[in-house]
């Protein structure tokens, strides 16, 4: 009878954060926002980080995440283009 029937949000659906952080290379302060935005409801990026772990969802390295931020790869994909 302790159980509470909470429906899932949309941060710990596993496809919906597959999308956004693989696909479409977006932080977990962006995700956070999106959510925001979308749901009208607050989201830490924190929280976003956890649900990737949980979900066994490979986070980028500190590297990787500062190519993407600062958009170092040219959007022609040609080597040695970028600035």
């Amino acid at each position: 009878m302790g159980k509470s029937l909470r429906t899932k949000t949309l941060y710990q659906d596993k496809d919906w954060l597959t999308q956004k952080y693989v696909k479409e290379k977006l932080s977990t302060v962006e995700i956070a926002r999106i959510y925001r935005e979308e749901e009208n409801k607050w989201c830490d990026p924190n929280t976003i980080s956890r649900w990737l772990k949980k979900h066994d969802i490979q986070m980028r390295s500190l590297a990787e995440a500062q190519q993407n931020r600062h958009g170092t790869a040219t959007s022609t994909g040609k080597p040695g283009k970028s600035r």
